[in-house]
């Protein structure tokens, strides 16, 4: 006889899960790509380097997108829906978006594309996605803080994290720049002390390094 599996529900008497690091990361998609197009325009024609540079960050943002968009799509969501019929008519509409913005990340991971077009689609993205990220954090967020255990989100966390793999570094230093400083300390005390210490270290200086070559 099967063991049914039990839905990870938030009880009555735990705290509601910590939501800041889904926060953080999405402070960050929303930043960069109206970033990256404000680059580009800035982008001298014959500047191979500069445009390279624009280029891999461009790849990176959404590799990063994808990653996420995934652990929604094959976690949370349906956690969501097993949980509370609330979620049903926001998710439909959170998944149709996930595939309306996959017709402009194809166009933007076209190599050597021209920089006015790829700047159009980078500002494409910039409004979808603060539009779907809106509804997620005004309808979905509330929901997830109300029904999901704080221990099952803590170890989907973790998975996500650890399966961002080379991009790691990366990753963590960008989603730790998109917050304010009380914010970044807050989401360093929660992590592994092995990642403070490599933040500290070494990835913020890199990222830095990043950042003044990608945005001047």
């Amino acid at each position: 006889m099967t063991t049914p599996k039990l839905i990870p529900r938030r009880g009555a008497d735990e705290p509601a899960p910590d939501v800041s690091l889904f926060l953080a990361f999405h402070a960050g998609l929303r930043r960069d790509f109206g970033r990256l197009a404000d680059a580009l325009d800035r982008c001298t024609p014959g500047d191979a380097r500069r445009r390279a540079l624009i280029d891999e960050h461009t790849a990176f943002l959404l590799r990063a997108l994808h990653h996420h968009h995934s652990t929604e799509d094959e976690e949370i969501w349906p956690l969501l829906r097993a949980l509370t019929s609330e979620a049903g008519a926001v998710m439909d509409r959170l998944e149709a978006e996930h595939r309306q913005m996959d017709a402009v990340i194809e166009r933007l991971s076209q190599p050597r594309r021209p920089a006015a077009a790829q700047a159009a689609d980078l500002r494409a993205m910039h409004t979808l996605l603060n539009g779907h990220l809106d509804v997620e954090e005004q309808e979905i967020v509330p929901l997830i803080r109300r029904h999901v255990s704080a221990a099952w989100w803590e170890d989907s966390a973790k998975r996500a994290t650890k399966s961002h793999g080379r991009d790691l570094p990366l990753v963590a230093a960008w989603t730790l720049d998109s917050v304010l400083p009380a914010e970044r300390e807050k989401l360093l005390a929660a992590g592994p002390p092995a990642l403070r210490v490599l933040y500290r270290l070494s990835w913020r200086r890199a990222y830095e390094r990043r950042v003044m070559q990608v945005f001047g």
